[in-house]
């Protein structure tokens, strides 16, 4: 039954990834009969390279700011709906789920429509008020709103329904015995909410961290990794590398497999964090 999966991975991920690994090590050029082997010289020279090393920090920064937005929002929205009449839940959940159905691309063009320095609608509506237009793309902090607020709106709905999950299967009977002993709405929050949430938080904070590591068609859309390069990330890197002809294809190789590492490094963390939490409870 496992057979199909195994082979699938194998195929298309377990081979092209060994692969990649072995080209990394060469002077990889596509129509040279000889290849030239140079170690991890490919890796060290993308690490020397400060748009490289700028861009973690930028795609920390910001997937540090997704991540906390996200997870705070879903939580609280997933409590009202978990509130209001299940006739009204029903349409909530549905509304809130179609952003998720949306491509990064697509997400950035609805978002330019309104960010637009020239016709965009926000900049519309300051001109008819009579204020000053606000370049999104390049000045203070929008450049920074402009990439977290579409990266939000895009996974908010499917995280608030995995976090809405949660809190359903809580039994109504920790809440109704914390009551009458007294406690309060912050106390059964902190002892028996959050508690009881533990891995659907473990859950989608992996999924968060791993997406937004590997960042780019909003950042590609919305500012082109500008200003001065604020909001370029990685997977931007790579891509431009890639185009670039002056670049070999060893060295576009082992920029994708350094930005893998730090995502392959979290979810072992935290799947040992799960795991051993599995082993304590039981």
């Amino acid at each position: 039954m496992i057979a199909p999966c195994v082979l699938g991975i194998t195929a298309f991920v377990m081979i092209p990834l060994a692969l990649a690994l072995y080209r990394s090590l060469f002077d990889y050029r596509v129509y040279s009969e000889v290849q030239e082997w140079v170690g991890l010289k490919n890796y060290w020279q993308v690490l020397s390279t400060d748009l490289f090393v700028r861009s973690f920090g930028n795609v920390l920064l910001l997937a540090a700011c997704v991540v906390v937005l996200v997870v705070v929002c879903a939580f609280f929205f997933a409590h009202v709906i978990a509130n209001i009449a299940p006739r009204f839940a029903r349409a909530v959940k549905s509304i809130i789920y179609i952003p998720c159905l949306i491509s990064g691309i697509a997400a950035g063009i609805i978002f330019l429509f309104l960010t637009n320095l020239s016709g965009g609608l926000i900049n519309g509506v300051l001109f008819e008020l009579g204020l000053d237009s606000v370049a999104f793309d390049r000045q203070g902090i929008w450049p920074y709103v402009s990439v977290i607020y579409p990266t939000v709106w895009l996974s908010f709905g499917y995280n608030c329904l995995v976090l809405y999950a949660g809190l359903i299967n809580i039994p109504s009977q920790y809440f109704e015995a914390a009551e009458l002993d007294g406690a309060g709405a912050g106390a059964r929050l902190w002892y028996i909410t959050l508690p009881n949430m533990k891995n659907y938080f473990v859950l989608i904070i992996v999924n968060l961290v791993a997406a937004n590591l590997q960042m780019f068609e909003v950042p590609m859309m919305m500012t082109g990794g500008g200003p001065l390069h604020k909001t370029y990330t990685p997977v931007l890197y790579v891509y431009n590398s890639y185009r670039d002809n002056a670049a070999t294809q060893s060295l576009t190789i082992a920029a994708a497999v350094l930005i893998m590492i730090p995502i392959a490094v979290v979810n072992m963390v935290i799947f040992r964090i799960i795991r051993s939490e599995k082993s304590n409870d039981d």
